[in-house]
């Protein structure tokens, strides 16, 4: 089959096609004839060494395609049906992938997404705003909310879910003001630059903060944000697009009355795989009722690396999507 692969860490220049057997499910397993893949972050931190992986490496955390077998113990799921898939072991970016059974949905019914890029565009983000605005922040209707990398997949997504709940402001942060007019359509309130952040922030809220900050971009963002935080606010970290880790200091966050909450979606699908589950049906059933917008770029499986280099550089908007069949 073929696949994109890394053999070490480095630029997007290390991912090279591949020609490699295709797996063979196992327990609780099935494997999946892929047409395609998203395209996150998470994999840029992978490529670049920044979350070690086993060498080599086919990146690739959620797809859509066909169930081309399944493995023993598996029910519901039988070859041929069209299915969206988490596959947070990675090996999206190739033509077969194995999926656990656990994180595949069927697109049938109330799930039924007809365009496969779209499919393959919803997996990973859809669900983790899910669980970052309901499970990890509980967030309360009235509340108030700040999403930086506003404009990306899970922030779009995020500004969303986040009006559903009944947020009674919702506000971005972006590095360009091309990005700010792009995530204006996703339901914000206001989107800015970061360097225009504090005194947006103020004057939305009188002064008190927000309560719920969404943060992936790490580095100086994540310091700012924290001084951003109403009483009792809590700032989820998910992700550090900036490779800029800072230590924790505790008693900070006791002085201050607020919460550092962490989400990983991988760390979950072991930990608690049903609530990981039942995001990703929620989700799909959210996207394909067109109740959350999903916006998206579409690549050839070839040009994996032109798309790194597009989310490397923080240019893009939206979700990357890679057509590898189809």
């Amino acid at each position: 089959m073929r696949a994109v692969l890394f053999d070490r860490y480095g630029d997007p220049d290390v991912l090279t096609e591949a020609e490699l057997p295709a797996p063979e499910p196992g327990p609780g397993r099935i494997s999946v004839d892929v047409t395609h893949a998203g395209v996150n972050f998470a994999e840029v931190m992978f490529r670049r060494g920044q979350i070690p992986v086993g060498l080599p490496h086919v990146p690739g955390l959620e797809v859509t395609g066909t169930v081309r077998a399944v493995g023993e113990g598996v029910t519901g799921l039988r070859p041929g049906q069209r299915v969206a898939a988490l596959t947070l072991d990675g090996g999206g970016y190739a033509e077969v992938v194995l999926a656990r059974a656990d994180l595949t949905v069927v697109l049938e019914g109330p799930r039924a997404i007809a365009d496969p890029a779209l499919a393959a565009a919803f997996p990973c983000n859809v669900p983790v705003a899910l669980g970052l605005l309901e499970s990890a922040a509980r967030l309360l209707p009235g509340e108030s909310v700040l999403v930086l990398a506003a404009a990306g997949g899970v922030g779009t997504a995020a500004a969303q879910l986040a009006r559903r709940a009944g947020a009674s402001l919702v506000l971005g942060a972006v590095s360009t003001a091309t990005k700010a007019e792009y995530a204006a359509g996703f339901g914000y309130d206001e989107v800015v630059r970061y360097e225009a952040l504090a005194e947006l922030v103020a004057d939305r809220t009188g002064g008190r903060g927000v309560d719920v900050v969404l943060d992936s971009v790490g580095g100086e963002q994540r310091a700012a944000a924290a001084g951003l935080l109403a009483p009792l606010g809590r700032q989820l970290i998910f992700g550090d697009a900036a490779q800029q880790d800072a230590p924790v200091q505790p008693d900070h966050l006791w002085f201050g009355s607020r919460a550092l909450v962490g989400y990983n979606i991988g760390d979950l699908a072991h930990r608690a795989p049903a609530l990981v589950r039942g995001h990703l049906e929620r989700a799909a059933e959210l996207v394909a009722a067109g109740d959350v917008r999903v916006d998206f770029t579409e690549f050839a499986l070839a040009d994996a690396a032109e798309a790194h280099r597009i989310l490397t550089d923080r240019s893009s908007t939206g979700k990357l999507v890679l057509r590898v069949n189809g």
